[in-house]
């Protein structure tokens, strides 16, 4: 994609404007706009399609620590979001290990993996400073 080209490199910015200033002056501006344009929907297409994680759970030795309201605020860590935009909260048990998987706002998905020793606590907690958000808790095989 071009984006990837272009954000890191200065020449390649200078180029680019170089470009677009030459397409005005040549030909008129419709040829500026439909490149601006393209280049644009380029940027788009990469961010829409490009996740802010990896689909992996990260492990935490103590997840009640990274968890703590402010407000009207969840803090998970050094993230925070407004508990209303909270949807769902997906917590569930496998291997030996508790999981917890939520989206906190429209650009971070909070995963976690941690001590199963800590699944219990750690969903008190959720229905005793969350009683409004939907908690799915159980097992997964």
């Amino acid at each position: 994609m071009l984006w990837q080209l272009i954000k890191t490199s200065n020449t390649a910015k200078v180029v680019l404007l170089v470009i677009i200033a030459a397409l005005v002056w040549w030909f008129n501006w419709y040829a500026a706009v439909g490149l601006l344009v393209l280049l644009f929907a380029d940027i788009a297409v990469m961010f829409g399609f490009t996740p802010r994680h990896n689909g992996d759970y990260v492990y935490s030795k103590d997840i009640l620590s990274l968890f703590s309201l402010q407000g009207d605020k969840l803090r998970v860590g050094m993230e925070q979001g407004d508990i209303s935009a909270i949807e769902q909260i997906k917590l569930f048990e496998q291997d030996q290990f508790g999981y917890i998987d939520f989206s906190l706002n429209a650009e971070l998905q909070v995963r976690y993996k941690f001590p199963l020793q800590q699944y219990q606590p750690l969903l008190q907690w959720l229905q005793q400073q969350m009683p409004e958000t939907n908690i799915t808790a159980g097992f997964n095989s």
